[in-house]
This record gives structure tokens, C-alpha cells and sequence, in this order.
């Protein structure tokens, strides 16, 4: 004696993971990855060095007096830092299902980011390999969570 399954038995299942791959529900998990980006963004600005690991150039000259002194690159009011890390009036963040964005308002954000003449490039903003890995893992483990549920 024999029983059989057939994948058309199977068929609520399978849609179900077809649905869960294709439009899995993690708005939670990316907000989790803006935080953990947030704090990598944060160490980048204290130590110089941008989203990928790259050294920001140095300051040509040392902060007039009345200016902060630590003369490290993009820190003389923190604005910058701030409305990237933090949420201020000037902080861009979007999170959903299916994207996070996180940005910042700050009129010379993208003269830093991109360098423009006599003001070198020194990239704040970004996502590196290391912060994309980590997203992946945690989606990938959040639609197997998703598909056990089923």
C-alpha cells in the first residue's frame, strides 16, 4: 500500500511562500537596519572615514579660533552629523516593506558628499558592503519566519 502527495496539495503553501518572497513583510527588520546604519554613519563622521572604510582628506587649514577645534573634517557644528544620525529638523528617513532611505536636508550635504572644486570629497552617506550583507541575512531570516508561520 502507497499514498502520494502532489504539489497541487501542496498548492495554499506554495502561494503562500510565493507571496511572502515577493512582497515579504519587513518594515521591521529594515528599521533595524537604518538603526544599525545610523551608528556605522555616526563612527564614520567621529573617525574620518567614509561608509565604505576610505579616509576622509584632512582640512587644508586648521579652524579659525572662534571655531570648534577638534579640526576634524565635517564636524565644526555637528549639523551635518546630526541630520544624518539623528532626528533632527534636517534628517531624511524613510522605512517600508520594501526600501529604507535615510538622508539628510542640509544644504551642503552633497558639495561634502560629492566634492565640488576647491572642497575635496568626503562621503558620509552610504550603505558598504558589510551593512548590505547584514540586511540580506536579516531579510532572508525574516521570510523564513514569515514561511514557518504559513
Amino acid at each position: 500500500m502507497s499514498k502520494e502527495i502532489d504539489i497541487e496539495d501542496l498548492g495554499e503553501f506554495l502561494d503562500g511562500i510565493v507571496v511572502v518572497t515577493q512582497k515579504p513583510k519587513s518594515k521591521s527588520v529594515m528599521q533595524i537596519i537604518v538603526e544599525e546604519t545610523k551608528e556605522k554613519l555616526n563612527t564614520g563622521f567621529q573617525q574620518g572615514i567614509s561608509p565604505t572604510g576610505s579616509k576622509w582628506p584632512a582640512l587644508k587649514q586648521p579652524r579659525p579660533p572662534h571655531r570648534n577645534q577638534n579640526n576634524k573634517p565635517l564636524l565644526d557644528t555637528y549639523k551635518l552629523q546630526e541630520s544624518v544620525t539623528e532626528k533632527t529638523a534636517d534628517h531624511f528617513e524613510a522605512v517600508s516593506d520594501e526600501r529604507l532611505t535615510l538622508g539628510t536636508y542640509v544644504e551642503y550635504a552633497s558639495t561634502h558628499q560629492e566634492g565640488s572644486g576647491l572642497i575635496p570629497q568626503r562621503q558620509f552617506l552610504g550603505f558598504n558592503e558589510k551593512i548590505t550583507d547584514s540586511a540580506t541575512t536579516k531579510v532572508a531570516d525574516s521570510v523564513i519566519q514569515q514561511i514557518d508561520k504559513l
